[in-house]
């Protein structure tokens, strides 16, 4: 049985960047057994062989654990989950704030838990004039500690050595818990206690002081200020909005060259007509079609990665918190609100760190109208179809599209925070949560911690791409494909166009014909797909050179000017896919609450689509 470590600590403390170069490649995201926490294991390998098991469980202050995230990891060590229990325990604390790193460790040594502490940040704890008595800090608490710098890789050779000396121990046995053991972590006596001997233990093995960090200080006068912190805010995501489109063009060109070599490929060697359309139209179009999107979605990601690691994502939350309460969310809703632009789903589960139930419902119901990933190869065609490629006001570095695109997330945005006040309305009061969150020193992101998350949340992205969207795309190929008439009606006569007309008089107030609603109905299952629908029922082959020029110019010229505009509103507004109505459902235990987001999203979308065709009519 595979040796099993298990890395704990506060958040903020470099814990997972410590696991990254511990684990390297080896690396897969997974669930808690019962939850829908993530769960990162990776393996320490030697000579290609795995030998240790690493577990990367969520941030906690204490054992007294309040938010759903931190419950996890409470019940992990505390032997409550379904879950073989680790070998050992690697706490990790920051060097650069050992007064509250410390408290969990004294709670871990009073239940008798086996420790090797990593002692992290230490390089820049060091620049900071902390010099401490490595050896006497050790024998306090009874446990080997190693200086390391995650950031560097500094320590790392020797505590994988020291792992590997502690491998083919046995298990540890239970904990004895004292009775009562939850109104025992809250109570003064006991908190007051390991405070003390916090204290204590610091003057007794500090040998040269920690010097304020008065960088971090100076720098949040600036992003914390009222009215410059929100102008730095949305500076930020303008910024954000215009590297999607400038750093991923291309590499999306070269995506679609190779597309359109397998293209080619495909129809000079497939002899056989049906299995050539499945491949070419069917497989490299439908996949191909949405990984030509990738760069701009890991983009995204390596953008969100990096505010993170910067310290930033904690700041923009209590910066926007008097705001948030204000409408009936917490500060902390800023972290999910934000990571939801990457993918609703995580950004769900991530409202685990809101304590209070109503919040964090609120929080998770309004998720949906914050932009995701998938909406953006969907943005990218209308964008191009309806926005001309121009400077903003003769500033070359503002082009309209990436403006357009900047406006889309900020409707978004800005109507989840209007129907979060809705729902704080109509749903039953609570005590509200108080803001307490450890806002970390700015750190520089080091590009290979940066590198390894983007690669994973990649890898995430491919799969769901290889999985739904390739079966999706099949399912379409075939409902275009079949009953096959031949000649020109072929479409006009398959299974898909009679779908498409059956629900056309539904949508037609909105300007959508039986393509565009045939196109919709497959974007439940991922809202990617529709890209991929569209070119189908446009006759585009997809993966092409030049694919999204000949799309955008298709679109003009098949649909009128409200018909496109009424789409791209009905994609910031529309129902989530499948999989976030699923984990809404865990997260709630509940079909109740993903029938409500499903309804008044699509109210929504309905509503507002309709509403601005008829305006673009209007005005033209």
């Amino acid at each position: 049985m595979t040796f099993r470590v298990a890395l704990v600590g506060m958040p903020n403390v470099g814990k997972t960047a410590l696991f990254n170069k511990l684990t390297g490649s080896f690396q897969r995201v997974a669930n808690f057994p019962g939850v829908t926490v993530e769960k990162k294991t990776g393996w320490i390998s030697e000579h290609g062989q795995r030998i240790i098991e690493v577990i990367d469980l969520p941030g906690i202050y204490s054992l007294d654990a309040t938010t759903l995230d931190e419950k996890v990891t409470k019940d992990f060590l505390l032997q409550k989950e379904k879950e073989r229990l680790a070998d050992l325990f690697v706490l990790v604390l920051d060097a650069t704030n050992l007064d509250k790193s410390l408290f969990l460790a004294y709670q871990l040594k009073e239940l008798g838990y086996p420790l090797v502490i990593a002692l992290n940040l230490m390089d820049e704890a060091h620049k900071r004039g902390f010099e401490i008595d490595l050896a006497k800090f050790s024998q306090e608490l009874g446990a080997v500690i190693i200086p390391t710098s995650a950031s560097t890789g500094a320590g790392l050779s020797d505590l994988k050595n020291l792992l590997k000396t502690k491998m083919g121990q046995e298990v540890i046995p239970s904990i004895e818990l004292p009775q009562n053991y939850q109104k025992v972590f809250r109570s003064p006596p006991y908190v007051n206690g390991i405070f003390k001997k916090v204290d204590s233990l610091i003057k007794d093995v500090t040998l040269s002081p920690l010097r304020p960090d008065t960088f971090s200080e100076r720098v949040d006068h600036l992003v914390l200020h009222p009215v410059w912190g929100i102008l730095i805010l949305f500076l930020l995501l303008i910024l954000m909005f215009q590297t999607l489109f400038t750093w991923a063009s291309p590499l999306q060109d070269m995506l679609e060259s190779g597309f359109a070599f397998l293209s080619e490929i495909v129809s000079t060697y497939v002899q056989n007509d049906l299995l050539r359309s499945l491949l070419a139209d069917g497989i490299i179009s439908g996949v191909g079609g949405v990984l030509v999107f990738l760069p701009q979605i890991m983009i995204l990601f390596l953008f969100i990665q990096f505010l993170e690691d910067l310290g930033y994502l904690g700041r923009a939350a209590f910066l926007m918190d008097s705001f948030m309460r204000k409408i009936g969310l917490p500060g902390k809703a800023v972290i999910p609100l934000l990571s939801s632009h990457a993918c609703a789903i995580p950004g769900i589960l991530s409202t685990r760190v809101i304590d209070n139930h109503r919040e964090r419902l609120i929080t998770m119901l309004v998720i949906p109208l914050t932009t995701c990933s998938a909406r953006l190869p969907v943005y990218a065609i209308l964008i191009g179809a309806l926005i001309p490629n121009e400077p903003f006001m003769g500033m070359s570095w503002i082009k309209l599209p990436g403006l357009a695109l900047f406006a889309l997330y900020v409707l978004g945005f800005v109507s989840a925070l209007i129907v979060s006040l809705v729902f704080k309305k109509s749903l039953p009061q609570s005590s509200p949560s108080m803001l307490l969150m450890e806002l970390p020193p700015y750190r520089i992101p080091k590009w290979n911690n940066l590198l390894v998350v983007m690669q994973n949340k990649g890898k995430i992205f491919l799969k769901k791409a290889g999985g739904i969207i390739l079966i999706v795309s099949i399912v379409i190929w075939f409902l275009m494909t079949f009953p096959q008439q031949g000649g020109e009606t072929q479409l006009e006569q398959s299974y898909a166009a009679h779908i498409g007309r059956f629900f056309e008089p539904v949508f037609r107030p909105l300007g959508f014909d039986w393509r565009i609603t045939t196109a919709l109905i497959p974007s439940i299952g991922a809202r990617e797909v529709v890209v991929s629908a569209l070119s189908m029922v446009l006759s585009i082959q997809e993966g092409t050179e030049g694919f999204e020029t000949t799309m955008s110019e298709a679109l003009v010229a098949q649909f009128g000017l409200g018909s496109l505009v009424a789409l791209l509103i009905w994609f910031v507004f529309a129902p989530q896919c499948i999989s976030t109505f699923a984990v809404l459902k865990r997260e709630t235990n509940s079909w109740r609450w993903p029938l409500v987001m499903g309804t008044y999203t699509l109210a929504l979308a309905y509503f507002f689509a309709w509403l601005a065709r008829l305006l673009v009519n209007l005005w033209s």
